[in-house]
């Protein structure tokens, strides 16, 4: 009987690449078929939609006899992962904290005995987890509706230039199911303006070193960073008229790779930009996560070292 390893994709676009290209790696190792479970976190009221149908994945979903769905599903759930507290051989692998309530690069996972069919659950936001699987990943993540993107608007201009990729990650802590306090305005504006000082930093880092730069910027809320942001050669994505929500933030994903630089903020869609670029000469360079005080990086991992923090 096959082993199986079945990852619960759950969040965003860029949170569910990283948990699939981490399953995908993992399952590789352990000689496991993968399957993908896209059903169980998105089965609630929820603000996020499964994402990844629109990319080439070589793995299936999961049967139904896999997924914990509905209220029912998620007791079970519940039970079986107190239960495997107990056991020797593991049915759960669940993404470790250390002493800090850090996430981390886990490299003792294979070193653990499991039961046949093994779940999978957290974000393994880190490259270390599958860089070794880097091409296939990245054969996976090429979008199915690639032919169209190439006609794109923006396209042309972002590979003739010295393109560099800005992105402002805005409502941060506002995109949310259940009740939106006070506190969660005031942590977003913060993040913004956050973001906002990076990239002024950014800005003035990559005209030092490139002769031209041609700043393309992305946000999820492109008219209201019009009046914050006032610098010249910045282009605003704006792929509005691709009324598929999901469609839209493939193309966005796919012109954004297409850049030649990058100033990263911690967003996993514009980590996930910079990550599937070719180019072989880029400039990325990141935040130190100082700068960002009321946001809760806690994954001592999440940075490719080769990304200059500035």
């Amino acid at each position: 009987m096959a082993e199986n390893l079945i990852i619960r994709l759950s969040n965003n676009l860029g949170n569910q690449m990283f948990m699939y290209a981490s399953a995908y790696a993992l399952s590789k190792k352990m000689q496991r078929i993968l399957y993908y479970d896209h059903i169980s976190s998105y089965s609630f009221k929820n603000p996020y939609k499964f994402a990844l149908h629109n990319f080439q994945l070589f793995e299936k979903p999961a049967d139904n006899k896999y997924v914990f769905n509905g209220l029912k599903g998620y007791m079970k759930r519940k039970i079986l992962k107190k239960i495997d507290s107990f056991k020797s051989h593991k049915k759960f692998i669940i993404e470790k904290r250390n002493s800090n309530k850090e996430t981390f690069y886990d490299k003792d996972i294979l070193k653990k005995l499991y039961t046949k069919t093994v779940f999978m659950e957290g974000y393994f936001e880190s490259e270390k987890y599958f860089i070794s699987y880097k091409e296939e990943i990245k054969k996976q993540f090429t979008p199915k509706k690639y032919y169209n993107f190439k006609n794109n608007k923006y396209l042309s201009n972002i590979l003739n230039a010295d393109s560099v990729s800005l992105c402002v990650r805005q409502n941060r802590f506002t995109e949310k199911y259940n009740k939106v306090t006070k506190k969660d305005y005031i942590n977003s504006d913060k993040f913004v303006s956050d973001q906002l000082n990076f990239i002024n930093k950014a800005i003035i880092y990559f005209k030092s070193k490139i002769n031209n730069p041609i700043f393309y910027l992305w946000s999820n809320d492109i008219q209201s960073l019009k009046n914050k942001i006032k610098i010249d050669n910045v282009i605003f994505i704006n792929n509005d008229n691709i009324k598929n929500e999901v469609e839209r933030i493939h193309c966005d994903l796919f012109l954004m790779s297409k850049c030649k630089h990058f100033a990263v903020i911690p967003s996993a869609f514009n980590w996930w930009g910079c990550w599937l670029s070719d180019y072989k000469d880029s400039i990325i360079i990141r935040p130190n996560n100082k700068h960002f005080s009321n946001l809760d990086i806690k994954n001592k991992d999440y940075w490719p070292l080769k990304w200059k923090e500035i």
